[in-house]
């Protein structure tokens, strides 16, 4: 699945050189990695063995199973910090992490964690039937350091702290299916003191690959595609800025919007387009200030993906998960979008919307395939609520 990954793997895959191959391994009660026949014995797990990892289940004189080894891997110093050392070595051949169940169950040392189709190699560390913490390898910024050498062999080189079962500080990998554009995704939440800090997207298609970095900015956010130009939203009580950043440079060619309240849809050029969008359950209406002329060069070295998700940000209200995954499947716009108008060979194309009957309730039409009349699928006196719904059902 990792089309992209590959791009970046110019050499082939090695494994540790001296690891025996073949041979049986077993455990003792210290927890010590042998070929000699000792107190447990441990049997490959082939489901759980990828990505270069083997994993095996140690069974006791009675042949129940109730450790878990996994070797061929390197751990980085700097996570080990802390952590009972009972739960990891290494012989001369690897590097190696241990559990212990208890009735089944994980209840101390290291677990690992599948996810299929992914080259992440994620390992749960338990503190007597808890989850406190992670370790994993750090797949994303070996991706954009073109490290090739740190894909030829996996290093645990970054870990998650868990407070009560969450994630407090580190990072939680969505999967996320992208059948429209015939892709899978890995959507990347970077956490801090329970607080999502970034969102980062790794997208796969045939042969292709994409990378998205969102962060929240005091003030808006930054949205960056590796390789392309980045935009840069700045929202203030009038409207905001979108402001185009080509990789080599600090700022960039800038776009401002003005905001309007639906009670004000008068001031509005309705020769030009617009958008419609809602805040603290009121509806309003944003336009560029001045006409747009046709995308110039500079302007479309950056991301497609990424002028619309600019285009669908109004205001500085946390995204949150459930808003890129929305995002990335194209189901409709994210936050608060309620959809855009424009001309087109002077015929209108898009939504309208017109007050209800009753107060806080409105109409809605669409006019599509540049035709006059509206679309059979108009929404009268609904509530913004029902509106978003009616939306992301139909459109």
């Amino acid at each position: 699945m990792y089309k992209l990954i590959l791009l970046f793997l110019m050499t082939p895959l090695l494994t540790f050189a001296q690891q025996p191959d073949e041979k049986t391994l077993y455990l003792n009660s210290k927890n010590e990695v042998t070929t000699t026949k000792s107190e447990f014995k441990c049997i490959k797990n082939k489901y759980l063995s990828a990505e270069r990892i083997d994993c095996y289940d140690c069974e006791n004189a009675q042949h129940q199973i109730v450790k878990q080894l996994s070797v061929n891997f390197k751990i980085a110093d700097t996570i080990k910090q802390g952590i009972n050392p009972a739960y990891f070595g290494h012989t001369d051949f690897t590097e190696y992490l241990t559990g212990d169940l208890k009735a089944g169950k994980p209840y101390n040392g290291f677990f690992k964690e599948k996810k299929e189709g992914s080259e992440w190699v994620i390992y749960n560390y338990y503190q007597q039937g808890i989850l406190v913490q992670q370790w994993y390898n750090d797949l994303f910024n070996k991706i954009l350091a073109e490290d090739h050498q740190e894909f030829s062999d996996v290093k645990l080189d970054a870990k998650n702290t868990f407070i009560n079962g969450k994630i407090d500080t580190g990072i939680e990998i969505i999967p996320v299916n992208m059948k429209e554009q015939r892709a899978m995704a890995e959507l990347i939440r970077t956490v801090k003191n329970t607080k999502t800090v970034l969102f980062r997207v790794l997208i796969f298609a045939e042969n292709t690959g994409v990378l998205l970095r969102i962060s929240p900015l005091k003030q808006g956010y930054l949205l960056e595609d590796f390789g392309k130009n980045s935009l840069k939203i700045t929202f203030t009580p009038e409207g905001r800025t979108i402001e185009t950043i080509a990789p080599e440079k600090k700022s960039g060619k800038a776009i401002a919007y003005n905001y309007y309240s639906f009670s004000d849809r008068a001031k509005v050029d309705k020769n030009r387009p617009y958008s419609y969008f809602q805040k603290s359950n009121k509806l309003y209406i944003e336009q560029p200030e001045v006409a747009q002329k046709e995308p110039e060069d500079h302007d479309q070295e950056s991301s497609r993906m990424l002028r619309k998700l600019s285009l669908s940000l109004y205001d500085t209200t946390p995204l949150e998960t459930s808003d890129m995954i929305a995002f990335l499947q194209k189901r409709n716009g994210i936050k608060n979008y309620m959809g855009d108008y424009g001309l087109y060979e002077g015929k209108a194309e898009g939504f309208v919307y017109k007050p209800g009957d009753t107060e806080g309730t409105y109409t809605m039409e669409l006019y599509s395939q540049r035709k006059v009349e509206p679309a059979k699928i108009p929404a009268k006196n609904k509530t913004l609520k029902e509106l978003a719904a009616a939306l992301k059902t139909y459109y």
